[in-house]
């Protein structure tokens, strides 16, 4: 439950980067823009450096109506000058009258301009350093000295500046968190796929780590258990290879035994080398045993190929009443036992349920399990037949002892595996026990109780 609280979606991880950097951004960009006013405000249009620049206007306008000789009624040659100042609005007055306006687009003359009406000259004298207590310069004109209140707003481009500075900063800090971001998921995609490939050339398999917690932490776990499911598989099927080489080689001995020992009889039957017709039915009778046994041998190799080498498809599984059912397949048995002689303690199944299983495959297990006590069990020891039904199995044990000598034919177990396989196959299990005394097989299925109407 931790880690599912704490897994978040790409595409929520996303959406908050993105919302956080544009957050970013934004606090980014009012920052600069006070900033930069700040700046502005404070040091370029501060008193002291307004005068200078105004002191700088006064002069250069003052040179430029000296050296053109201009008068203070020449509208169209001070626009002029005002249009290449930029930025900058004139005023001229004849004392405390205004005779023309200019901001260097428009230029506004008075009637007493246009009309001649203004008189001529003043006692004026020129001072280019200091302004009166309104902030006008007395400058010469060609037609005499006049007051003149410059005023220049030079700072007007700057606050464009300012925001497009301001503006670029926010775009470069959104740019480098999703560069960021993108950086960081890029280099987990590359780390994961390195990891893959080291995967793929290991033979003992390169641990796939992450510690993320959304889509791709996701694949790269996903990546990790197929790894090791492969890893599995293929260590499974090393294994089965290497436990059907033994089988094989087991089997090999085990018929090569019989098979020689048929070869001997059969060599001495065909060069007549016996004594009288007893000794050649004795002969004919051994060759029939080691026949018999060789066919038993082939039989369960040949039954253990049917079983563990087709593939895992479904099989058909019918429902039976197991009373019915075990009782048929077990009594042949049973029956069979007691007729060569062998103690039988039978406990047959008291409750009443069903089974759903294949019946050949059930036979097959019946079969390899009493195959297994003739062959292996001790004649003179009791064998225990018992079928019960524990909570939602059904168990079939069989267990019989074990001779204080070991017998003549030697065990493969490939009847005991086989049994398991098929158990298996129908949803079962399949268990063996064994101590120096007795031998004990369990074979379990998935049973449902019958209540008393269904019975």
């Amino acid at each position: 439950m931790k880690a599912e609280n704490r897994r978040v979606s790409m595409n929520a991880k996303l959406i908050t980067v993105q919302l956080g950097s544009l957050c970013l951004a934004l606090a980014v960009f009012f920052c600069a823009m006070v900033c930069g006013r700040y700046l502005l405000e404070h040091v370029y249009l501060s008193e002291e450096a307004a005068l200078r620049r105004e002191g700088r206007y006064i002069r250069n306008l003052s040179d430029y109506v000296q050296e053109q000789g201009i008068r203070s009624t020449d509208a169209e040659a001070l626009s002029a000058w005002a249009r290449s100042q930029r930025y900058v609005y004139l005023v001229i007055y004849k004392g405390e009258r205004t005779i023309l306006e200019t901001d260097g687009e428009a230029v506004d003359l008075t009637d007493a301009v246009y009309n001649n009406a203004a008189p001529v000259g003043n006692s004026l004298q020129p001072n280019l350093l200091t302004p009166d207590e309104e902030g006008r310069y007395a400058v010469a004109f060609a037609d005499g000295v006049f007051l003149v209140s410059l005023t220049e707003y030079s700072e007007t481009p700057y606050y464009s500046g300012i925001t497009m500075i301001a503006l670029a900063i926010a775009c470069l800090m959104l740019m480098v968190v999703n560069l960021s971001y993108n950086r960081s998921l890029t280099n987990s995609i590359i780390r994961l796929s390195r990891e893959v490939r080291l995967a793929e050339r290991s033979e003992s398999g390169a641990v796939i780590q992450t510690d993320r917690e959304d889509e791709l932490g996701d694949l790269a776990r996903s990546v990790e258990r197929m790894r090791r499911v492969i890893i599995q598989r293929m260590q499974g099927e090393q294994e089965a290879w290497t436990a059907n080489a033994g089988l094989i080689t087991a089997i090999s001995h085990d018929i090569r035994t019989p098979l020689t020992a048929l070869m001997g009889y059969l060599e001495l039957l065909e060069g007549g080398q016996y004594q009288n017709e007893e000794q050649m039915r004795q002969y004919l009778s051994a060759s029939s045993e080691r026949a018999r046994q060789l066919r038993s041998l082939t039989d369960e190799l040949f039954r253990y190929f049917l079983v563990f080498g087709q593939s895992e498809q479904e099989i058909a599984l019918e429902e039976y009443d197991a009373v019915i059912l075990l009782e048929q397949l077990l009594g042949e048995h049973v029956v069979r036992l007691q007729s060569l002689g062998w103690e039988v303690q039978s406990f047959p199944l008291e409750e009443s349920c069903a089974v759903c299983v294949n019946l050949q495959y059930l036979q097959r297990v019946v079969d390899n399990l009493f195959s297994n006590v003739l062959k292996h069990g001790d004649k003179g020891k009791s064998v225990v037949v018992m079928v019960r039904l524990e909570g939602e199995m059904l168990k079939i044990i069989v267990s019989n002892g074990i001779p204080d000598r070991p017998t003549a034919a030697e065990s493969t177990r490939i009847g005991l595996q086989t049994c398991r396989k098929l158990l298996e196959r129908m949803g079962g299990a399949f268990e063996t026990r064994q101590d120096v005394r007795r031998f004990l097989a369990e074979a379990a299925l998935p049973a449902v109780r019958k209540t008393g109407e269904d019975a």
